[in-house]
């Protein structure tokens, strides 16, 4: 039997490495890599690809423990869209490849049935090391694959322009205005004082 590889990586190293990085063993990310080792063979590792996540579930760290592209240096966009899907693409060709899960195929594997949908579970999640295999055999049913043209590319790879607030002198996005959003009122911290 052969060893299992994702992106390249043995399998068991990506699990190690998963963990430590997401800080736990997650089905998704399993679901997430194996998405990312379709399209990784079809639009290559480089210093131009650039993935589009559309969720915040699992999959950008599948990205970021697997490739190259980060939230921070700007070659991850993640888009709230609440879908289990991701765009790879290479960024001078604007051309790649949109992988997702395919609904309809998940009713036909048990475990990842169970999984996917664990309002209608009558019993304990399924094992890890299960669904594993499950993933692995289910692969080509359940990973849907198109290719794409990027057609907005400053949604997806926008280059920020920034200056410093004449408030608090403070770098920030000139996109949000004349000063920063904090001095807009729109911070998610308040100061405290100093006891």
């Amino acid at each position: 039997m052969s060893k299992k590889t994702i992106c390249g990586m043995d399998f068991e190293q990506f699990v190690f490495d998963m963990e430590d990085f997401h800080g736990a063993r997650a089905p998704g990310i399993i679901v997430g890599a194996l998405m990312l080792d379709t399209v990784i063979a079809m639009v290559p590792e480089s210093p131009e690809l650039v993935v589009a996540v559309e969720t915040y579930t699992c999959l950008p760290d599948a990205v970021q423990v697997l490739t190259s592209c980060t939230t921070g240096n700007g070659r991850m966009k993640v888009y709230d869209w609440g879908k289990f899907a991701l765009t790879a693409y290479n960024r001078e060709k604007m051309s790649g490849v949109r992988t997702w899960v395919v609904a309809d195929a998940v009713p036909k594997w048990p475990l990842i049935n169970d999984w996917f949908n664990p309002a209608q579970r009558t019993g304990e999640a399924p094992e890890f090391e299960d669904l594993v295999e499950e993933f692995f055999a289910a692969r080509e049913d359940l990973i849907g694959v198109q290719r794409v043209r990027i057609v907005s590319p400053d949604n997806v790879f926008e280059k920020k322009k920034t200056g410093i607030c004449e408030k608090c002198g403070e770098s920030y996005n000139l996109k949000c205005g004349d000063v920063c959003s904090a001095c807009q009122g729109l911070t998610y911290y308040r100061e405290e004082s100093d006891a």
